[in-house]
């Protein structure tokens, strides 16, 4: 018969079933298998920097692991439960696989990274031996090995806060990003005026063409030439660097007695200053506030325009080029450039409009031609001083063309000689007719309005104040994927001069079908206030330090002046700083001996307008 397929219980030792193993217990092996296998997952979670060749090494939790298997597990080389105490354990392949190490791994070494870290350091000394042994200077070259973009500003306001708390100031960082360092008032000066100097961490960053320079990275590399700093082949950076640099040796000046100083640093000044707009009313607890923007020794800005930018777009059309054989590249070089505010009197060439005029050279239906490609400018700042664009032209006008674009562009450049200190250059590569482009009728209408636009100086102030009161710059041109986008910047000190240009830009838009948008970043003017203190601590104290008056002006450019004393209505405000050349371009220079002067006399009016409101030892305001 059959047998059943499981003994009962009690019949276990009888039946076709053989006697059961009665197996001896094996529970701590069972604890030791849970316990290392429970470790393990949270060394996994706990381990060490991955890139250490000794992290298993490094980890506590593996070095537990291994204690308790040696507890539980014999050791089949010794026959024992623990190992030795007095011998250390030596591990090899036939040991049980928890046990053993990780194998070593060889630590990698990046000698292209240590190779440029070498270079920049070695640079960074050699540069600081070339300058004057100052604080100010000091504090600059450690800036300028900073990468700092607008809206990238994170690795220059990190830096600033630690110097910041290690001179045992209060810190604070607001949500935008801008930063404030506060440092309280000298013993016996508590009832100061209160005086926050401030600067913006951002810079414009421009290169020359064919540049490696990568902003995001790379350090700037200065050179010291004829007595100015100047950067290689990129912006320097001075602008307002330099600022920051001043700002923060106020700070670290120990020997300095006045009443609570405050230092603001924003960001993103040169894009749209929306730092200083979305600044908090609390974040500042001052009674003045010292700029350190402005670009001319020896001067006092006590004023500065307002602005706004404006976008026009328009849809292109484009069809078959046939008949258009050959592709023309032109490209624009070398311009001098600047600033649209504060260079915009000196009458530099903007690259947008020295295209326009060699297109419209060509004649409307002489030679027909016909846009593919269009990018110049790269700042709504800067003065465009270079451009790239490709036309497509019939094989028959080529020579014609080219001849025509030359003498044309020759013709400009002699016209410039008197502003202009660069050499200008123009490049006309044709090739083979690659894809399509605008019709000719589309380009024509490209060219018309780029020489409607007003570009340059629209009006100078009126009556006897020196200066330029409004001005217009064509800033980005772009066409791409059959669209026109150009962006443009409007400065004045007079609204109603601003309205206009805003209104002028409008219509021109509507006639060519395209597209304005509202004002874009708009910033107020700053007018100068009559009876400031600031204003006159500042006069005296560099008449004390260098026996003349400063020069008073109102500058066609704007700064955040502007827009804090309109959260701050009842700051006294001033702006100075030393000679900056050619801000916002690859020929921007620092004048070496402007700083050292600068910093005393800012150091000075932090004095004087401490004791101007200082209270002596017999109870009376100073």
């Amino acid at each position: 018969p059959k047998a059943p397929l499981r003994p009962s219980t009690g019949d276990r030792s009888k039946g076709m079933w053989p006697p059961l193993v009665r197996r001896k217990s094996s529970w701590r092996s069972t604890l030791a298998l849970v316990m290392t296998v429970t470790l393990f997952a949270i060394a996994a979670l706990v381990a060490k920097d991955p890139q250490s060749p000794n992290r298993d090494l490094q980890n506590p939790v593996l070095v537990v692991v291994r204690q308790v298997h040696g507890l539980f597990v014999r050791d089949p080389r010794k026959g024992s439960r623990k190992p030795s105490e007095s011998t250390p354990i030596k591990y090899d392949s036939k040991s049980p696989p928890v046990a053993r190490l990780a194998p070593q791994k060889p630590v990698k070494v990046d000698g292209k990274r240590l190779q440029k870290q070498s270079m920049k350091e070695e640079r960074k000394a050699k540069l600081l031996e070339q300058l004057p042994d100052h604080p100010v200077f000091q504090n600059f070259v450690e800036i300028m090995q900073i990468p700092r973009d607008s809206f990238k500003e994170w690795k220059i306001r990190d830096w600033a806060a630690k110097l910041g708390e290690s001179l045992g100031c209060e810190v604070e960082i607001d949500p935008v990003g801008n930063l404030r360092l506060r440092r309280p008032a000298s013993p016996g000066f508590e009832d100061s005026p209160k005086i926050a100097i401030q600067a913006h961490m951002d810079m414009v960053c421009e290169k020359v063409p064919g540049s490696s320079h990568d902003f995001n990275e790379d350090p700037i590399y200065g050179v010291v030439r004829d007595g100015w700093l100047h950067a290689e082949g990129t912006t320097l950076g001075a602008d307002n660097g330099v600022g920051v640099a001043a700002a923060l040796a106020i700070l670290q000046d120990k020997y300095l007695q006045a009443g609570q100083i405050e230092v603001l640093l924003t960001i993103a000044e040169e894009k749209d200053m929306r730092g200083a707009a979305a600044i908090n009313p609390h974040l500042l607890d001052s009674d003045i506030l010292i700029n350190v923007d402005s670009e001319s020794e020896n001067e006092i800005c006590a004023g500065s325009a307002g602005g706004f930018g404006k976008k026009i777009e328009r849809s292109m059309s484009s069809y078959s080029q046939a008949g258009y054989e050959v592709e023309l590249a032109i490209d624009i070089e070398n311009l001098a450039g600047g600033h649209t505010g504060v260079n915009i009197h000196e009458g530099h060439a903007n690259a947008l409009v020295v295209w326009a005029r060699m297109m419209d050279s060509l004649g409307n239906d002489e030679i027909k031609y016909r846009t593919r490609y269009l990018t110049g400018g790269s700042a709504h700042n800067a003065i465009p001083k270079n451009l790239k664009s490709k036309i497509l032209v019939p094989r028959s006008k080529l020579e014609q063309v080219i001849r025509k674009l030359k003498n044309q562009f020759d013709e400009i450049k002699q016209e410039y000689e008197g502003f202009e200190h660069k050499e200008w250059k123009l490049n006309l590569v044709p090739s083979e007719q690659k894809g399509s482009a605008l019709t000719h009728r589309e380009t024509v209408n490209i060219v018309d309005m780029i020489l409607q636009i007003p570009d340059g100086v629209d009006r100078m102030n009126p009556g006897n104040i020196a200066g330029v009161e409004s001005s217009m710059t064509l800033s980005k041109a772009r066409v791409e994927s059959n669209r026109l986008t150009l962006e443009l910047f409007a400065r004045s000190s007079n609204p109603s001069r601003l309205r206009y240009l805003n209104q002028r830009l409008d219509a021109i838009a509507r006639s060519h079908s395209a597209a304005a948008s509202e004002q874009l970043r708009p910033f107020p003017g700053w007018t100068p206030r009559k009876n400031s203190a600031v204003l006159r601590d500042a006069i005296e104290s560099h008449t004390t330090l260098f026996g003349q008056a400063p020069k008073i002006f109102s500058v066609h450019a704007g700064l955040e002046c502007g827009i804090l004393a309109k959260t701050y209505p009842n700051l006294d405000t001033i702006s100075i700083g030393p000679t900056i050349l050619g801000a916002h371009t690859t020929e921007e220079r620092l004048k070496i001996d402007s700083v050292i002067p600068f910093y005393k006399w800012l150091r000075q009016i932090v004095v004087h307008s401490s004791r101007s409101g200082h209270v002596n030892k017999f109870g009376e305001k100073v």
